[in-house]
């Protein structure tokens, strides 16, 4: 790779993989190595890309046997640190624990530029209703969605984000088409108020106002108590 922090973080995420790898010197090398990842030339066996983790999907493939994915499917299980699951032709590609909602839209667009799919499909929990409909409608608009009952795979889910988002993802839902109306419940606003208190070591709950803000992702929780911190110095 001609882009050396390219190449860098390439070979770390390679490393993580556990997969071997060399580092070659040119184009008069490609023909003997099963998949080649680069930044500068294309190929019948290259892999060509210019960010780490579009370098580790397009390679991804490969790995099964084909240049891409037919049907990339993404299972999103809707809490306030989504679990996400890839499930690219059947077989489960990516597992992702993410630390806030406000992450998943960047995420699922990095997703599906780095497989460039034929069909792409993203499949989310009804549970949580707050932070699911946040979620449909940052993406309703640019990607199919189907809405999973997660009643129906309440037997096979032991475990919540990532390993429900596995579950999500291989069951069909109902196709969603347009945003929805998100509803922020009382006892949601009193536990963001509740953790405004631990975020400042007792100091500072937020009022319901801010506490509703901050459900609709018009504000972080740190936002909301440096907020009212401002306030009161003043």
């Amino acid at each position: 790779m001609k882009n050396l922090k390219l190449e860098y973080l390439v070979e770390k995420e390679l490393k993580e993989m556990g997969r071997r790898f060399e580092v070659i010197g040119g184009e008069r090398y490609v023909k003997n190595y099963d998949v080649v990842l680069t930044d500068y030339f294309d190929g019948e066996n290259c892999v060509l890309c210019y960010e780490a983790k579009e370098c580790i999907r397009r390679l991804k493939s490969y790995l099964y046997g084909k240049k891409r994915f037919m049907k990339l499917v993404v299972g999103i299980d809707p809490g306030p640190k989504p679990g996400i699951a890839v499930i690219g032709d059947g077989v489960v590609v990516e597992e992702i624990q993410l630390s806030s909602v406000s992450e998943v839209k960047g995420l699922i667009d990095s997703i599906y530029y780095g497989y460039s799919p034929q069909i792409f499909l993203i499949r989310i929990g009804d549970g949580d209703i707050t932070n699911r409909n946040r979620i449909i409608n940052s993406l309703v608009e640019h990607y199919p969605i189907e809405l999973v009952d997660e009643k129906n795979t309440s037997e096979v889910i032991t475990n919540k984000d990532v390993e429900s988002a596995k579950v999500i993802a291989f069951t069909r839902g109902k196709r969603v088409r347009e945003k929805l109306n998100i509803v922020v419940k009382e006892g949601y606003l009193k536990d963001i108020q509740r953790k405004s208190r631990i975020e400042s070591n007792g100091k500072i709950t937020i009022s319901r106002i801010l506490a509703k803000k901050v459900a609709l992702g018009e504000l972080t929780l740190k936002e909301a108590i440096n907020k009212v911190r401002n306030e009161n110095e003043k």
